[in-house]
């Protein structure tokens, strides 16, 4: 291991807590049915389940990045995995509504991982940090590939409350160990970040001291509230279908089983990580903007597809499709922002609108339940959704330079 600069290990580490966070968090379309049959609730009441969830995590994101600063990352993730586990534990001993809400509560702690790991490992490169940030984001692609195929085994084997005691098992022991390789700081460890002995970090400081915003500033503009609801948009169809992409496809209009359901799942975990490497690349020579307008445009297309689709190539196919496109617009959404208001204050401006879309996404899981419950299909939620993922499109084409009224615009002074 002789020559292999530390940050390296952070990198995997963090690529392990990515695939074990992500994945254990979107394992939650496949136990949908299973507990909405047990307790005789429609959708919308158990999908509800999710909202709260997602909307912990929305709120303690900014408080996840305060603490592991204070405190450092590696007692952040470490409490974010015993607290979830603890949460998968409970959920497979609940009996009501409120308990279900109340344990997800505790579930919705493990996305809180997201701001310390992306800080972390910020700050230990300078150079080469958009390649380290994206092979640690891989991860998720992948933890989404595996953890609902294995939820589901688990499921068909032991039932929906042995399945979570699994499944809380593995998140707390991964996360946990992982997480102890996590160093806050190079500087604590004598070392500087990766890059900066060959000048990198001055030099990135030289390219990059333009005017950027702070977020007091960002927020006043109409640009900012444009990219904000793009990102939302596209926020609430994804978990909308994340979540109810398997209960749609083993009811009865398509009648696939439950082990099939669950591989479209992974289908879009596998093109997720496909979709980070060439839409990255694309950005390059496209630009991030319009890399991103091609991303939401491409899933629109793919929401009217599934409309369509009754065979299961269809489905593969959309499934791939979708997939593609999300693991394609994660990281160019946050070049897309670095680029309209600088780096200076990006870290906050990326929280607001990480928390804006992490709520969106809540709430397109239970929209998506209430919809069915409604009409007793999943039609319209479809359509819906391809109708914000076109809104997504058309509001990141019409983006402009942010303006500020009666303001100073603040220059850089370092780079995040």
């Amino acid at each position: 291991m002789t020559g292999v600069f530390p940050g390296w290990w952070i990198v995997i580490a963090s690529g392990v807590i990515w695939a074990t966070a992500i994945g254990s968090y979107q394992t939650f379309g496949v136990f949908l049915k299973p507990i909405q049959n047990e307790f005789g609730w429609g959708r919308a009441v158990t999908a509800s389940a999710f909202l709260i969830s997602g909307l912990t995590a929305a709120i303690l994101a900014p408080v996840s990045g305060a603490l592991s600063d204070r405190f450092g990352p590696r007692l952040v993730v470490t409490c974010s995995g015993l607290i979830s586990a603890t949460g998968y534990f409970l959920v497979s001993l609940v009996h009501t509504q409120w308990q279900l809400y109340g344990v997800f509560i505790l579930m919705g702690t493990v996305m809180t991982f997201s701001v310390p790991i992306q800080a972390t490992i910020s700050r230990w490169f300078t150079l080469r940090r958009g390649l380290a940030l994206g092979l640690a984001g891989i991860g998720g692609g992948l933890g989404q590939a595996l953890w609902p195929p294995l939820a589901q085994f688990l499921i068909d084997h032991f039932g929906w409350r042995q399945a979570y005691l699994i499944l809380g098992a593995i998140l707390g022991v991964i996360m946990v160990s992982a997480a102890q390789v996590i160093k806050g700081r190079p500087e604590a460890k004598g070392l500087l970040p990766y890059g900066e002995k060959e000048g990198a970090a001055g030099q990135a400081l030289n390219i990059n001291k333009k005017p950027a915003l702070t977020l007091r500033q960002a927020v006043r503009t109409r640009t900012f509230w444009m990219i904000l609801a793009a990102i939302a948009c596209a926020s609430l169809t994804l978990q909308m279908i994340l979540v109810h992409l398997v209960p749609y496809t083993t009811d009865p209009e398509i009648g696939l089983s439950s082990i099939v359901a669950a591989s479209l799942l992974s289908t879009i975990g596998w093109t997720n990580v496909l979709g980070k490497v060439a839409m990255g690349a694309i950005s390059d020579r496209m630009g991030p903007r319009a890399t991103l307008a091609i991303c939401y445009g491409i899933a629109g297309a793919a929401m009217l597809w599934l409309l369509a689709a009754k065979e299961l190539w269809m489905l593969y196919l959309f499934a791939a499709a979708l997939g593609f496109c999300y693991g394609g617009w994660i990281p160019v959404r946050s070049a897309v922002i670095g680029s309209l208001f600088g780096l200076g204050s990006m870290g906050a401006v990326l929280g607001v609108i990480e928390t804006g879309a992490n709520t969106a996404g809540a709430t397109g899981s239970m929209l998506g339940g209430y919809i069915y419950d409604v009409t007793n299909s999943y039609h319209q939620a479809f359509i819906l959704g391809a109708i914000l993922f076109f809104s997504a499109t058309i509001l990141v084409i019409l983006l402009g330079k942010p303006k500020v009224p009666n303001q100073q615009v603040s220059p850089l002074m370092k780079n995040h």
